[in-house]
């Protein structure tokens, strides 16, 4: 991806989030990742979006960190609090052999490289099953009777 289109999906991204119905909606994302990845956008694109902007979405009280939820109400038998970790433990599972935040970075440089369909499509496929394992989690809590 250009800097072009890298800034026309953040516009876009924006726009959509623009359009949904004021307080009646809910962003679930697990880690501070997601705030790194917006601040440093928002830097990167700061047309597109001012930092003040930005920081009001992350203050909505329906853009919820369910990482924050895990790691102060609840006790997993696991050794990492992972969204992978957890959402396996609950029965949920990635198409991908190998799913990894860090190996889609590789896997998208590669497919920067080739403009090899099958890598492109292994990325969708991941990015969509991390989003699945966020619902599974988020309804988890709920079943849990942990307020979010």
């Amino acid at each position: 991806m250009n800097d072009e289109a890298e800034k026309e999906a953040w516009k876009n991204f924006w726009e959509y989030i623009d359009s949904l119905p004021q307080d009646d909606f809910a962003v679930y994302y697990y880690s501070a990742h997601e705030k790194t990845a917006y601040k440093k956008l928002q830097k990167l694109y700061s047309d597109v979006i001012s930092k003040e902007k930005v920081e009001d979405f992350f203050e909505n009280p329906n853009v919820i960190d369910l990482y924050k939820i895990v790691a102060s109400k609840t006790d997993w038998p696991l050794w990492s609090y992972s969204l992978k970790s957890i959402a396996t433990y609950l029965g949920f599972s990635w198409r991908d052999e190998t799913p990894s935040g860090a190996l889609s970075i590789q896997w998208f440089n590669k497919y920067l490289e080739t403009k090899d369909e099958s890598i492109l499509k292994r990325i969708l496929e991941y990015n969509e099953d991390d989003c699945k394992a966020t619902m599974v989690m988020k309804d988890a809590l709920e079943k849990l009777n942990i307020e979010i």
